[in-house]
């Protein structure tokens, strides 16, 4: 794929515990009414782990004690989140799940677009799209689902031509590859029809 990295993809350990935490983390934004800032300020903090491997590795570490994870956590951060996230931070080390932090992060911004009535999208395609079709993909999702469609794009040659259209779990396929899947199945089956009545028929011949 050339046009966009894929997404992450995470354990099933890692997406339960992050629903766990990210919904926390939100129940807080709510309460507070801070729901974007937070969303923004953990967005922030999961790239700036990622840049810097040690960093991260450390804090994931389970040779490393909670306390001195908390104070790089306070060094690197406490003057530049909110006392909540930087809270959030300090249970998630202190629980030793900082290895589940780019997946609650991405919970919560997942979270947030369906608070906020939006939905993430991917688009895949054989080769790169103009701006004018995305954007009548993205308008006809939003359409059949009621809901602002956050449309990405992914160029995979794989596919041969057409579009598979990808929302959470819902595969809208109508890619070359899956019409000639289709009109396979449908020979196969006629000529599995056809074997079937001869047989059929020989067998009811005395």
């Amino acid at each position: 794929m050339t046009e966009a990295q894929q997404p992450t993809v995470f354990d099933s350990d890692q997406q339960l515990l992050a629903g766990v935490y990210a919904r926390a983390l939100m129940g807080v934004g709510q309460k507070n009414g801070s729901v974007d800032q937070i969303v923004d300020e953990l967005t922030a903090v999961v790239s700036v782990v990622n840049e810097l491997p040690k960093f991260k590795a450390t804090l994931e570490s389970p040779r490393v004690p909670a306390e001195n994870k908390v104070r790089m956590i306070d060094s690197a951060f406490g003057s530049k989140v909110s006392k909540d996230v930087l809270n959030f931070l300090k249970v998630v080390a202190n629980k030793g799940r900082f290895d589940c932090l780019a997946a609650i992060g991405a919970t919560a911004i997942k979270l947030h677009d369906e608070m906020a009535g939006r939905v993430e999208a991917t688009l895949t395609t054989a080769s790169p799209v103009e701006d004018s079709v995305r954007d009548q993909v993205a308008k006809k999702l939003s359409g059949v689902l009621g809901k602002t469609v956050n449309l990405r794009s992914v160029v995979d040659p794989e596919i041969i031509g057409g579009m598979v259209v990808r929302v959470g779990d819902t595969v809208y396929d109508g890619s070359v590859v899956n019409r000639l899947q289709q009109v396979r199945a449908k020979a196969v089956k006629r000529a599995s029809d056809a074997i079937r009545e001869q047989l059929d028929r020989f067998a009811q011949v005395d």
